[in-house]
């Protein structure tokens, strides 16, 4: 029964395993698949989630809000981080990279805060400075840790001095490592020595993808597809260049590119084909095991004029006698098949053929590192990433070639955007292509802190055309009740403020400034909320104005629920302060009409009107008129609100019209006797109230 039990345990984890490893895919790939993926996961964490799983599924599901994948209408950053910031703590260094990211870009509500204060104040210095430090920090102990994104971004981050002091040396420091991981790695290093194609695709122009072609629609029909026809054979192929570079929003497969390939060769002979095909042998991608004498075979005998083709092919055989693969080994073969690619200007061939040149001297070859320096500069000057990288630490080396610092960082750079984060890029134009301005947004932002130019100015594009994303629909104030709704929250089972999380140095930082900055977010978007977090810390610090604001905003119900208690007391607390007179009024009359209504405290109709009388004291509402009489009149008015709000107003005037006009008439001839001035305020006010209750009254008897 034990082993049983462990039998289903390792199951049911290797289970929950795949299952993050697919929803992981179709995150990167913004599949629609991914919702259904979550619900399966979501099943298996119905009743908590393990904490094995917690750091990853909370980055995921962070993943899952930013790209726009639970709703592809509007993107709830506020949700995406507090996940993003939940994964962060637990250690996960991909959370860290995104928490940098949204902090970088003001996606984290800070945007909201300082584009309201005053430029000279100190909150505002705090706010506007937070994002640099903040993101940086994140973003360097991530890198640090092995993330390769953030080490690209910070490597990018020194190249341009964005946030830090620009520093080729530094730069150079975060680059260096990532690429040696995949320069010396076959099939990572495919993603940092791509032909000028993908280059051509991914940087030479805006949104490139400007075909009518549904690819998805496309990958399932021809996958599986026997026969190819000449009038099918473009379409094949450029599915198959899809699948071999990952590019349209399809995840990079050799082995389906593959297929195509062979398929285009087998039945229609197509040369380009056949070139991919013999390659991917060589290089063993998209094999099981790689055929070297088909390879052979079909280099040997494809004819063509075409310059490209046959660079390829020269390429392709120096390779094949370079490494010795299904033939016998001959360096001086291998060289002169590459000297015939790099004459045809392939720059797989230059960079190879440089680079022989740099090896020691051996009987059959003499090392040239002037002739081979200036290759691999040819071929790193048409793009070739690997030949970029070499160049870059000859140049960092300053032994072979000159030194310079700036220009190797410039190439480690360059040679960087081949990497797979380039993918990002490539399913952001997409998504821009299918329509989907929010979630290609999103991937434009990660894709431009990762130093891609061109993803910068298409997201700038899509911000100012496409209506995707305004700051001010960053909606940070009621990110508590979208969690309360939050399916994965729910299974947390988390009471902590939400709100509190995301701000907590932001409140630390509240006791540092002074009032008046803190008065000023009173209007800012995230609806006073922040404001209001501040004025109940500055409140413990027996500030009379933080306590009027704290009691109107519970008199009102502004922010939380009406509470007439909590009100009472803060505007109690506020008259043990120093009030101006006008202050001190508003503060006495709110404290009379509780005392009037009984709000909060009990009736007392005699207490209501001493404290009128103190508001009016402090600041006369009708200076014209006695105290006495503005005490009348206030108190006539509060009696007949709260009939009013018992009966209703047309009954009220069906059976009080007569005795509230005599009431007027009265307070009128007392006015009048106290102070004849008041003759225009009293009678003016008199006339609109008689006639409005007078149509009423009508209106009601008409009905």
């Amino acid at each position: 029964m034990i082993i049983l039990t462990l039998l289903l345990g390792i199951y049911a984890q290797n289970n929950i395993n795949e299952l993050l490893k697919e929803w992981e895919i179709h995150i990167e790939q913004s599949s629609i698949e991914s919702q259904q993926t979550f619900q399966d996961i979501l099943y298996q964490f119905k009743d908590e989630i393990p904490k094995q799983y917690q750091s990853r599924f909370f980055r995921l599901y962070g993943q899952y809000i930013f790209y726009g994948l639970e709703n592809e209408n509007t993107i709830d950053y506020a949700r995406a981080l507090y996940y993003f910031k939940k994964s962060s703590d637990l250690g996960d260094i991909n959370s860290q990279f995104y928490v940098s990211l949204m902090t970088y870009l003001h996606l984290d509500g800070s945007y909201n805060i300082y584009s309201n204060l005053k430029t000279e104040s100190q909150l505002f210095r705090y706010v506007k400075e937070k994002y640099q430090s903040i993101s940086l920090i994140d973003l360097y102990f991530s890198a640090i840790q092995g993330f390769d994104q953030s080490s690209v971004a910070m490597g990018y981050r020194h190249l341009k001095g964005i946030g830090v002091n620009q520093n080729c040396s530094n730069s150079a420091l975060f680059y260096l490592p990532v690429l040696e991981e995949f320069a010396n790695q076959p099939i990572k290093a495919k993603y940092i020595r791509e032909n000028r194609q993908v280059a051509k695709a991914l940087y030479d122009s805006n949104f490139y993808m400007n075909y009518e072609l549904d690819i998805f629609e496309h990958a399932q029909i021809f996958e599986n597809l026997n026969l190819i026809t000449h009038e099918s054979a473009q379409e094949v192929k450029q599915l198959a260049f899809s699948f071999y570079y990952g590019l349209n929003g399809l995840r990079r497969n050799f082995t389906k590119a593959y297929q195509l390939y062979q398929k285009l060769y087998d039945q229609l002979n197509d040369k380009e084909s056949g070139i991919r095909v013999a390659q991917m042998n060589i290089e063993k991608l998209g094999v099981d095991k790689p055929n070297y004498q088909l390879a052979l075979e079909i280099l040997n005998k494809i004819q063509t004029k075409n310059q490209e083709f046959q660079g390829k092919i020269y390429n392709a055989l120096g390779y094949i006698y370079f490494k010795g693969l299904g033939v016998q080994q001959d360096i001086i073969k291998a060289q002169d098949y590459f000297r015939k690619s790099a004459d045809l200007q392939n720059n797989d061939g230059q960079f190879n053929l440089g680079s022989l040149y740099m090896l020691p001297s051996t009987i059959q070859r003499e090392r040239n590192q002037q002739k081979g320096v200036q290759l691999i500069e040819k071929a790193a000057t048409s793009g070739h990433a690997m030949a970029q990288y070499s160049l870059a630490l000859i140049l960092l080396d300053g032994v072979d070639l000159f030194y310079s610092c700036d220009l190797a960082a410039a190439l480690l750079h360059a040679s960087s955007s081949r990497g797979p984060w380039a993918d990002v890029l490539k399913t952001a134009n997409y998504l821009f292509q299918q329509e989907q301005y929010a979630q290609s947004l999103s991937k434009y932002f990660e894709a431009g802190y990762s130093g891609f130019l061109m993803a910068i100015q298409n997201a700038a594009v899509v911000m100012e055309q496409y209506d995707a994303f305004y700051y001010n629909a960053l909606h940070f104030s009621n990110v508590q009740d979208r969690l309360n709704e939050d399916p994965v929250y729910k299974i947390t089972g988390y009471n902590n403020d939400a709100f509190s999380y995301l701000y907590q140095d932001y409140l630390q930082f509240a006791t540092q400034s002074t009032l008046h900055e803190l008065l000023q977010l009173d209007s800012f978007e995230l609806n006073g909320v922040l404001q209001y977090r501040f004025l109940k810390q500055c409140a413990g610090e027996k500030e009379a104005i933080c306590h009027i604001k704290l009691g109107d905003y519970y008199y009102n119900g502004k922010y939380e629920e009406v509470n007439f208690q909590k009100s009472y007391q803060h505007y109690k607390k506020a008259l043990e302060g120093q009030l101006i007179d006008a202050m001190k009024a508003h503060v006495y009359f709110n404290l009379g009409l509780m005392y009037a209504l009984g709000y909060g405290v009990n009736v007392n109709r005699t207490k209501s009107m001493e404290i009128f009388e103190l508001s009016i004291s402090s600041y006369s509402l009708i200076p014209i008129l006695p105290v006495n009489a503005q005490v009348q009149i206030i108190d006539f008015w509060v009696n007949v609100y709260k009939q009013i709000d018992k009966t209703g107003i047309e009954q009220f005037l069906d059976v009080n019209y007569l005795e509230l006009a005599k009431y007027l008439i009265d307070t009128v001839e007392e006015c009048l006797i106290e102070n004849s001035q008041a003759i225009v305020n009293i009678s003016v006010g008199s006339v609109i109230v008689i006639l409005f209750g007078w149509r009423l009254k009508l209106i009601n008897q008409y009905n």
